[in-house]
């Protein structure tokens, strides 16, 4: 088995990258040169037929679309314990999560962030931003009630965790980011301390938003180190 993932750094990339990481399986990245753009300034990707990433190679099978590499990623033997078996009830509800994720709250934030992809003027992106808000809290309250205790299914920890905390990295420019609500905020600690997300922040550079990055030590503290 040979996995390649085509990303963009710090985009939807990072669903799959992280769900491959928790799992163990062997991978490649090929990050997308900045220069190739749409015209939505999305990433592009000649060999897939929307032309965007992420997109994941399997051997010979190119699939392209975050959710369907993530479910398909999630077939696997190596990563099945991130979803419940397909049929069950679990599994149904697994399904009925990853839908809202992508088409409820995900595009309330790309709305809030990326304005002018629907609006012609200043004054339209400024509404667009506070329609945006509203819809972002109220799929945060739906989510808060009924979401498990420390995971996002009584199953326990699932590819949704990784889903709900990648989107609430993303919310940190709106005035209450997805983590301000107290059940989400308890899954998200929780999965953004994990090996497997670690270690894709790591891979991709980047930094958690309300981490301060550690101060540099005084010369005096690395001197008596050295010497200790």
């Amino acid at each position: 088995m040979s996995l390649t993932l085509h990303i963009a750094q710090g985009s939807t990339a990072t669903i799959p990258h992280a769900v491959i990481e928790e799992a163990g399986l062997p991978y490649s990245l090929k990050e997308l040169e900045p220069a190739i753009q749409t015209e939505f300034g999305r990433p592009r990707e000649a060999f897939v037929p929307t032309s965007r990433i992420p997109a994941l190679e399997d051997d010979r099978l190119v699939v392209f679309e975050t959710d369907a590499i993530v479910l398909h990623l999630l077939s696997k033997p190596q990563a099945a314990f991130m979803m419940p078996r397909f049929g069950t009830s679990e599994g149904a509800k697994f399904l009925q999560w990853l839908c809202y994720l992508s088409s409820s709250p995900r595009s309330a934030i790309l709305e809030f962030t990326y304005p002018e992809r629907w609006s012609k003027d200043e004054y339209g992106n400024f509404h667009l931003r506070q329609q945006a808000a509203r819809k972002l809290s109220a799929h945060c309250d739906l989510m808060d009630a009924n979401v498990a205790d420390g995971s996002f299914l009584p199953f326990g920890f699932t590819a949704l965790d990784i889903y709900l905390t990648e989107l609430a990295r993303w919310s940190t420019s709106f005035e209450l980011p997805i983590w301000k609500w107290r059940r989400l905020e308890k899954i998200i600690e929780a999965t953004r301390h994990r090996d497997g997300y670690q270690r894709m922040m790591q891979v991709q550079g980047l930094t958690w938003p309300t981490d301060v990055p550690p101060e540099e030590p005084s010369w005096q503290e690395r001197i008596a180190r050295y010497w200790h």
